[in-house]
């Protein structure tokens, strides 16, 4: 798809349309109703290694007054199923071109997908516009993994329609904020993702609470059983990635490694602080100190 393709696509109709995916000296960012849109990127680092495996993609977005809008509000501001698609569309085309910019043309990018998305596109037809999309910002589906709330899709049968679309066109699934709200072991042995996120939650909980500390690894392996790979989010401290890498998690994520940029993340286990087995780590490291800029 050429450029001008592209931002034809997300532009306005009209003798002078308006166009909703703009360039400036910083990169890409987008244009919807009062709001601006930008990408912030989280790394998520290989348990073992700490090398960086994946970005995240996350939205930015302020209003007229240049005030914060959560991802939440600003995705509860298209009204009817077509807008929903469109400014679902507009966000992730943007985090893939800006990805793209920022150096990750050869690496994996995770982003979000609207369950209100999910339910606006008919059964199979998932993926097909966005691959198209995605060529032109230089990526492939399988470079993408596309994360979904399952818990807020009701329509379980759509929902696994919707997933089988996506890897059938080569992307991968990524079930996000499991163990929180609604899930279940069922809905995920039945919707056969790729990757499983574990709510921030659970290993908060297991922190503090010996009986989740001993459920935590069960999980990981149930997952592991499920063909799926194991991502602890949510890490806050020292404490905390120890426990998720010894539950056997493969991925890591969270604030103690690196908080979301407008930049693609370094490699944190340069680090000489990382490269220091558990056992030799003070006492102070296991109470939870973040890692020091």
């Amino acid at each position: 798809m050429p450029i001008d393709d592209l931002l034809a696509y997300f532009a306005d109709g009209g003798e002078r349309p308006r166009h909703h995916l703009l360039f400036d000296d910083s990169g890409v960012f987008g244009r919807y109703r009062d709001l601006c849109l930008h990408s912030a990127f989280q790394a998520l680092h290989a348990a073992d290694t700490l090398r960086p495996a994946a970005h995240e993609a996350l939205l930015r977005a302020r209003d007229e007054h240049n005030r914060a809008i959560s991802p939440a509000e600003a995705f509860a501001r298209p009204g009817t199923p077509d807008e929903v698609v469109y400014f679902d569309r507009l966000c992730r085309t943007l985090h893939a071109l800006n990805f793209v910019n920022l150096g990750g043309g050869d690496g994996t990018l995770y982003l979000n997908v609207s369950g209100r998305h999910l339910l606006s596109i008919g059964e199979g037809g998932h993926g097909r516009t966005f691959e198209a999309l995605l060529a032109h910002c230089g990526l492939t589906p399988g470079q993408i993994v596309l994360e979904i709330l399952e818990s807020g899709v009701d329509d379980l049968k759509h929902l696994q329609s919707a997933i089988a679309a996506y890897r059938q066109r080569g992307y991968r699934v990524a079930i996000d904020d499991f163990g929180c709200q609604n899930s279940n072991f069922d809905r995920l042995w039945r919707l056969e993702p790729d990757i499983v996120k574990i709510d921030r939650s659970l290993i908060v909980q297991a922190t503090d609470d010996a009986r989740a500390r001993k459920i935590l690894p069960k999980l990981v392996d149930i997952i592991h059983d499920l063909g799926a790979r194991a991502v602890c989010e949510g890490i806050e401290t020292r404490l905390q990635h120890d426990l998720a890498v010894g539950a056997g998690a493969d991925l890591v994520q969270g604030f103690h490694y690196s908080r979301p940029a407008s930049s693609l993340q370094p490699d944190i286990a340069e680090h000489a602080a990382w490269r220091r087995p558990a056992a030799e780590r003070s006492g102070h490291d296991l109470d939870g100190a973040a890692l020091a800029a």
